[in-house]
């Protein structure tokens, strides 16, 4: 068993992660064993699963791609520029290949984004309405605490 349980005395929470809840579904696991054993032990404590705290302003940018910016370069730049910019284009490329990996993508996104400001504005998703969970602090409630007789 790799994932176990975490207690948080000040807030009287029995906190576990996304694996350790999906392993504790099935009643003949090692997990949810362990999950009743510390019930039982605290029973006025609740069980929440720790969420990843998501940065809702954060912009993505699925589908902007090599090829994408080549073709926007070719549809929308003038027709005397337009050599100029996927040589520009292509050099950024060649030499963003000597960084690392996680280096290459960014320069040259930034860089479109930059030349192109009005692609932020358009053929981006709107956003959906999710269905509202209660949440508090960076965790889901999975269950509540036992009622036990006073």
């Amino acid at each position: 068993m790799r994932n176990t349980l975490r207690l948080n005395h000040e807030r009287n929470l029995i906190i576990m992660d996304r694996t350790f809840a999906k392993l504790a579904q099935d009643t003949f696991s090692d997990e949810y064993k362990h999950l009743q054993m510390v019930r039982a032990d605290y029973p006025t404590y609740r069980v929440v699963r720790k969420t990843i705290k998501k940065n809702p302003d954060k912009e993505t940018w699925k589908g902007l791609t090599y090829d994408y910016m080549r073709e926007y370069i070719i549809l929308h730049e003038e027709t005397d520029t337009r050599k100029a910019v996927m040589d520009e284009l292509d050099d950024l490329i060649l030499i963003s290949k000597c960084h690392a990996q996680s280096k290459r993508y960014p320069v040259i996104k930034n860089w479109f984004l930059n030349k192109y400001p009005e692609i932020k504005k358009f053929g981006m998703p709107k956003e959906e309405t999710a269905e509202v969970v209660e949440k508090e602090a960076g965790y889901e409630v999975v269950m509540p605490a036992l009622e036990t007789a006073a």
